[in-house]
């Protein structure tokens, strides 16, 4: 199977035919062998003689040993093994014929058998064809040996494939379609190269990373493994300690300017590795970026779990940028939080990668004080959380001119989000529309940022449809600043599948897509979650986590963490978000700029602390909450407001909880935040409905298309009618949009209902049904109170014995096990229904999984 190389076989084909010879050049799996055996098989159809050898590391000190591999000659008793029989045996195969000698890996030849094989080609004519690896000098042989003449070969460069050829030959691999966005991460890691990309391929399927889900291989994770460190080691064997070394530590600086990476590793060994296709030199504008290729490269040297050799490289870069000694801002942590043992060697590396940025952001601003130099400084500041003086210093700086005009543009942008960020949202508008009205072919991305600004710190505005109109003549990073605003403005206001549809027209866009932020891709989570398909939501979120730290893209991990997160707590899975914030709040100090997500963490982290019993700590994250400058925002978790009333109604304050929850909702409606308004409202009646809410909320809900919200409105108003069959009824919306714990808070409700109207029957079937459905559940620890009172606690013995009861044991056996009398065990009983007001031994089997697990 050859893709893409169609040319090139037709000119192979040609040269060949003509007599000459072929060299076939490209680096480890680029699929020079793939290539040499489609030759081979269009030579062989067309009647030639194919005699093929291949190269032997191990055996290249073995002379004639690639002759004997390939049944040339054999080694007798009677006729011993010399180089005349060998030439004559190979002059038997190819003399009078149509025929053509095709060496593999010809870097690995043992000497003897090359010297055969050209010793044929010059007395015979017969064409040769190799493969060789890119990147090695110019030679006669393969060991390098000195020759006073050279045959000519014409060269065929097995360059990297394109988009579509990649696709077409995973697809063909795999024999399946591949979903878009998981094979541009495959094209992305593997820079085109085929081997690579079916490696990391073959590798994630096996470690379950990506899965066939609707009949295309989907990722659901980060796509490193480690089972692909043999693959990459093997792509640098040959690299010298130096070498090793400099490409490590252009790795570790990231895309940086040719004259910084100058400083750090020699002119001879960046030609080096520019020869062996390990870097690149990109042009950027008026900059030369040098970057390592494939990506997957970065990847493995960020996966090494060698600390000394990444701690003497950083005191390298240091010391030869000239920062050697000096101190920078260490990344702090938030709320005295720490990232769980699983993650903290990862933590660790963000950290690492926060400050070796900072010092070559600087080093390179410092050298050339332009634009796009100081926008990178300043983004490595404000995420080492560097003070404001240092930043603003930095920004309000003159500069040298220059003449990139997109480069000028984002940092006039970073520049208003940032005075926006202090507090002064006028002066940054103004200065946005001052920019704008110059007329610039740039200024739909200033409109674009204004409309943003809005979004963050006021409200939706009226006018944002003929702001951010996109038309035919609208360049790429002006096409995607626009959409990027149109996405935040369409998820605030609900209109999910609109918001789903520019992003799906975004991401077809290839040109536009490359200029697309880490904090769209997490507002598509948002849009899944609100048309319904809360799975589908916190897949994408969590693979966003998974692929950001992967890259040590701080800033995207949190975004897709944040909305993970609110998944989580909508499907009734505390747990999982108390590890999740606690990584992503530890990764470092947050942006001022990136105050929206940092919120939503917070939110998450104290609500689920304050649901779990944990109140100290949930009261620090609130703390710190509460404590950050400016508006809340107005997604999903950007109000304070939802800690607030989570903690009231854990005191059993239920009445000012959900007023609370209703006038934020009220406030949120009218600064166009819809989605988060209408969560509000619900949450409200939920917790103590009112009439005139009702009123108000099912009048707003006509406004809103959203399965998600449509299902929880069910909820609501069955529940304050006590309506035992519409709260069953309620059910099915909840479990299709992913609600666990609300669809079995709706069966237990459902349940109590019907038992204060006597009627144990149908009592008893919903507790039953209850019980089947948590059962049914992948998580055996589900939120199903959400905001009830949590004041009500078990003891430890208590708590073990609840446990016991889930597990189907008897009174007697549960006092045989814990060595007590079985009148002992029922008092127990007794005390933890009554604690908990519930009626039987089932349901407290299922309270205890409910909230305790196994």
């Amino acid at each position: 199977m050859v893709v893409g190389r169609e040319r090139d076989l037709a000119i192979a084909m040609n040269v060949i035919q003509d007599g000459g010879s072929l060299d076939v050049v490209g680096s480890r799996g680029s699929g020079r062998t793939t290539f040499l055996e489609a030759v081979c098989l269009r030579l062989q159809n067309a009647g030639w003689v194919i005699v093929r050898l291949r190269g032997v590391a191990s055996l290249r000190q073995h002379p004639l040993a690639a002759m004997q591999l390939a049944g040339v000659v054999r080694a007798n008793d009677s006729r011993p093994l010399t180089i005349q029989s060998t030439a004559e045996a190979l002059e038997t195969l190819v003399r009078d014929k149509r025929a053509v000698i095709v060496i593999d890996d010809w870097d690995d030849l043992d000497e003897a058998s090359w010297g055969i094989v050209e010793g044929t080609r010059r007395s015979l004519g017969v064409p040769v064809i190799i493969s060789r690896l890119q990147g090695r000098h110019a030679r006669h042989t393969p060991s390098g040996l000195d020759a006073s003449t050279l045959e000519p070969a014409f060269v065929i460069d097995i360059t990297p494939l394109r988009f579509d050829e990649l696709e077409s030959a995973v697809e063909t691999v795999f024999e399946a379609p591949v979903e878009i966005s998981t094979m541009r991460r495959i094209y992305a890691k593997s820079g085109g190269i085929v081997g690579l990309a079916t490696s990391v391929v073959a590798a994630a399927i096996r470690d379950g990373r990506i899965r066939k889900s609707d009949g295309a291989w989907t990722a659901t994770r980060d796509l490193w493994s480690a089972g692909l460190r043999g693959v990459v080691e093997a792509h640098i064997e040959n690299l010298d300690d130096d070498a090793l070394d400099a490409l490590e530590v252009i790795a570790l600086v990231g895309d940086a300017d040719i004259d910084t990476v100058r400083k750090l590793v020699a002119w001879p060994t960046l030609e080096l590795l520019e020869q062996r296709a390990m870097i690149q030199v990109v042009t950027s504008g008026n900059r030369h970026l040098v970057t390592v290729v494939p990506p997957l490269l970065v990847e493995f040297f960020r996966n090494e779990p060698l600390a000394a050799r990444r701690m003497r490289l950083q005191a390298l870069i240091g010391e030869r940028l000239g920062m050697d000694g000096e101190r920078t801002p260490v990344p702090g942590v938030s709320s005295g939080a720490f990232a769980p043992d699983k993650d903290a060697a990862l933590v660790r590396l963000v950290h690492e990668r926060t400050r070796t940025r900072q010092v070559v952001t600087r080093a390179e601003w410092e050298a050339r004080p332009e634009p796009h130099t100081a926008y990178e400084y300043v983004t490595a500041l404000m995420n080492a959380g560097a003070p404001d003086s240092m930043i603003t210093a930095v920004l309000n700086r003159p500069g040298e001119p220059a003449g990139d005009p997109l480069g000028q543009a984002r940092l006039a942008i970073l520049r208003a989000r940032w005075t926006a960020s202090v507090g002064d949202v006028d002066s940054a508008l103004r200065d946005l529309d001052d920019a704008r009205a110059a007329g610039d072919a740039l200024a739909g991305m200033f409109a674009a940022a204004a409309v943003t600004i809005e979004c963050e710190h006021r409200s939706v505005p009226e006018d944002f449809a003929t702001r951010l109109e996109v038309d035919d003549l609208t360049s790429e990073p002006v096409r995607a600043a626009l959409w990027d605003a149109q996405i935040l403005v369409l998820t605030t206001l609900g209109r999910f599948v609109d918001a789903s549809r520019v992003f799906a027209q975004y991401e077809a866009d290839e040109r536009a897509a490359v200029y697309m932020p880490g904090s769209t891709r997490a507002l598509n989570g948002l849009a899944l979650l609100g048309v319904g398909r809360l799975g589908d939501a916190l897949t994408w979120s969590m693979r966003g986590v998974d692929e950001s730290f992967g890259l040590l893209d701080v800033d995207t991990a949190r975004a897709h963490g944040a909305v993970g997160a609110v998944c989580m707590i909508m499907s009734g899975d505390n747990a999982a978000v108390e590890d999740l914030v606690a990584t992503l709040v530890a990764a470092g100090p947050f942006p001022r700029v990136s105050a929206g997500y940092h919120r939503m963490l917070l939110t998450m982290a104290a609500v689920v602390a304050i649901r779990r019993g944990n109140v100290a700590l949930g009261e620090r994250y609130r703390t710190e909450l509460t404590s950050l400058p400016g508006e809340n925002g107005l997604l999903p978790g950007q109000s304070e407001s939802w800690s607030h009333a989570q903690l009231l109604a854990s005191d059993g304050d239920a009445l000012n909880a959900a007023a609370v929850l209703w006038e934020t909702g009220e406030r949120l409606w009218a600064r166009g935040g819809r989605m988060s308004g209408i969560l509000s409202m619900l949450n409200a009646c939920e917790v103590a409905p009112q009439e005139d809410w009702l009123d108000a909320l099912r009048a707003r809900m006509t406004d809103m298309d959203s399965p998600l919200l449509s299902a929880h409105y069910s909820l609501v108003v069955a529940a304050a009618a006590q309506d035992g069959p519409a709260l069953e009824a309620a059910v099915p919306g909840l479990v299709a949009t992913g609600r666990m714990g609300m669809a079995l808070a709706a069966l237990r409700r459902a349940a109590h209902v019907y038992r204060a109207a006597g009627d144990d029957s149908r009592a008893r079937d919903a507790d039953a049904r209850a019980s089947e459905y948590l059962e049914s559940l992948p998580l055996r620890s589900v939120d199903a109170d959400r905001f009830a009172a949590t004041t009500v606690k078990l003891t430890d013995r208590e708590v073990e014995i609840a446990r016991l009861v889930a597990e189907g044991m008897s009174n007697p056996a549960i006092a045989s096990q814990l060595v007590l009398s079985v009148r002992t065990v029922e008092s127990h009983m007794h005390r933890i229904m009554r604690k908990l007001d519930l009626p039987n031994r089932q349901s407290v089997g299922d309270y205890i999984l409910s909230h305790h697990g196994m």
